[in-house]
């Protein structure tokens, strides 16, 4: 075999190995950590005076919390609470859950024995007296 075969050789396992990384990355799923990223982080402001309004409530604020032995989660509220829970899971998006909330003073309770293992982002907006509020809380189950 001489070298122009040695060359030609190289060039086509050359050009096979980036057909086949091409095929490869075009099979993954790539997909930004919410549909909506750009419009999110738009309002990301808007966000950080949320979150700053709930952390001046102080104790005042509702608690989210996981109890293990019953795999649920609890949010405590001492008042009127009104707005939206998410589960959020940064690892894939298609398990994020959104639930309305309505409180009225008493701990509400939601079954996580559906939720599979792992980290999530529990994000929680309401309402009160025309004040928006955010906050958020990291959990594992």
């Amino acid at each position: 075999m001489n070298w122009g075969h040695k060359i030609v050789i190289t060039f086509v396992v050359f050009a096979a190995i980036i057909i086949s990384m091409v095929v490869i990355s075009m099979r993954q799923d790539v997909s930004l950590v919410a549909p909506d990223y750009y419009k999110q982080e738009i309002a990301y402001t808007e966000q950080m005076d949320k979150l700053a309004n709930a952390n001046s409530l102080g104790d005042n604020a509702p608690q989210i919390k996981y109890d293990h032995s019953k795999r649920q989660f609890v949010i405590n509220s001492k008042e009127f609470l009104k707005g939206e829970l998410h589960f959020y899971r940064p690892s894939d998006a298609s398990k994020d859950i959104k639930l309305s909330l309505l409180m009225e003073g008493q701990p509400k309770t939601v079954d996580a024995s559906n939720m599979i293992s792992g980290f999530w982002k529990v994000k929680l907006n309401w309402e009160k007296d025309g004040k928006s509020y955010f906050t958020e809380k990291n959990i594992v189950i």
